[in-house]
């Protein structure tokens, strides 16, 4: 038994440690140790405990766990200090052995006793710097001790989840500053947009102004001046064009304003007025407003694809299209161009850090709850986005909205 356990060990680790590099849900990674742990002694329920946001422990893994355990697990308070450790045998005889000494799990004991658990162990789940991420729990249908093995295959089995839990809890903070980065991102766009439009906008206007009364206090210009204001007078028409481009580009106000429906077309028809890429459009006349947050998402990540297709693909024609249903709303980009290159598109699913393009995108729709899909040949490319209902606004809203326009 002993020897098959140290032959299935490293396997384990090495499938676990190759579920943590492609990226897969900690609660995932969590229930794999708990059936590893279930392989080695049939009739053992292991458990992870996990702390939630109010500072208790939660379950969060354990396959085998019976439902009706859910509310005993529930609400058991999270010790305050790493003296959480592994249970040893009491040298009072208890119904449940290493579980009625620590006060963390006393609550499990009338769970146990009211089922056919005969002894429960448990071992801290600790950080780098000894602070407690969360429980190993090993419940046995019979009185058990652990042997060596049993703690050797728990510390083991700790360290793993330790290593899981961490990584986590980095993605989430990564993607907490991720979400802060974007929005400090927009928030400066909008003011940049507003500074452009509110004020250099109306200092060129007054400049025009001015170019005209200095044109009319001058009775007759000779013709080497006349040349000169019209010049002058078109460059200053050609700034404020531009000034109003990139203030739209920067962020839209008729995004606010009449949602996507109208930014998306304004922005493609900027795009069909030049040469080299023509864009389709396909949007319900009713589309249904979204929160602020998901619908200037949206807009930048139809405007991120088709800067993709114009700079990347080769295509000369695009095709945007947004769908909605009772579960939420997808975008579709699609082209027929040379397509994403082999790797690209696998580096950028996998990376874990900040960046432009389509991990932005994917980081997007991920903090709005959805999900990012491409599919990539050298036929072109489909890009689409799902996001889901919950980011609807109500039907006041829309309607205030409408009044509004």
């Amino acid at each position: 038994m002993a020897q098959a356990l140290s032959r299935r060990l490293p396997a384990s680790e090495t499938h676990v440690l190759k579920m943590l590099s492609q990226g897969a849900p900690v609660l995932e990674i969590l229930n794999e140790l708990c059936n590893f742990i279930d392989a080695r002694s049939p009739g053992v329920i292991p458990t992870v405990l996990l702390p939630s946001r109010d500072g208790h422990l939660r379950l969060a893994a354990g396959p085998k766990v019976p439902k009706l355990w859910n509310e005993t697990f529930t609400g058991l308070k999270m010790p305050s200090h790493p003296s959480f450790h592994r249970s040893r045998r009491q040298e009072k005889s208890g119904p449940v052995p290493g579980m009625t000494s620590n006060p963390t799990l006393a609550a499990c004991c009338d769970l146990a006793l009211s089922g056919d658990i005969q002894a429960a162990w448990s071992a801290p789940i600790l950080s780098k710097d000894g602070k407690i991420l969360g429980a190993l729990v090993l419940f046995y249908p019979t009185p058990h001790s652990p042997g060596e093995l049993d703690l050797e295959l728990m510390e083991q089995a700790i360290n793993i989840a330790a290593i899981a839990i961490g990584c986590h809890r980095n993605e989430e903070e990564l993607r907490e500053f991720s979400r802060r980065l974007y929005q400090s991102q927009d928030e400066e766009r909008r003011r940049i947009a507003r500074e452009l439009h509110d004020s250099t906008g109306q200092k060129l206007a007054v400049l025009a102004m001015n170019l005209w009364m200095v044109r009319g206090a001058i009775p007759t210009p000779p013709p080497e001046l006349e040349e000169l204001l019209l010049q002058c007078a078109s460059l200053i028409t050609s700034i404020s064009d531009e000034l109003r481009t990139l203030s739209y580009l920067l962020h839209p106000p008729m995004l606010d304003e009449r949602g996507l429906n109208t930014a998306i077309q304004w922005y493609v028809d900027g795009i069909n007025q030049r040469n080299g890429l023509h864009v389709e459009v396909e949007i319900p006349r009713q589309l249904r407003r979204m929160s602020e947050k998901a619908e200037l998402a949206i807009f930048r990540i139809v405007q991120a694809s088709l800067t993709n297709v114009h700079l990347h693909s080769g295509a000369t024609e695009a095709k945007v299209k947004i769908e909605q249903n009772l579960d939420g709303l997808i975008v579709t980009v699609s082209d027929e161009g040379q397509g994403i290159p082999n790797g690209v598109l696998d580096h950028s699913s996998r990376t874990k850090t900040i960046g432009v393009g389509i991990t932005g995108m994917r980081e997007r729709v991920k903090q709005l709850g959805g999900y990012l899909e491409i599919e990539t040949s050298g036929n072109g490319t489909k890009l689409r986005a799902t996001i889901p209902s919950s980011h609807f606004r109500t039907i006041s809203s829309d309607a205030a909205a409408v009044g509004a326009c």
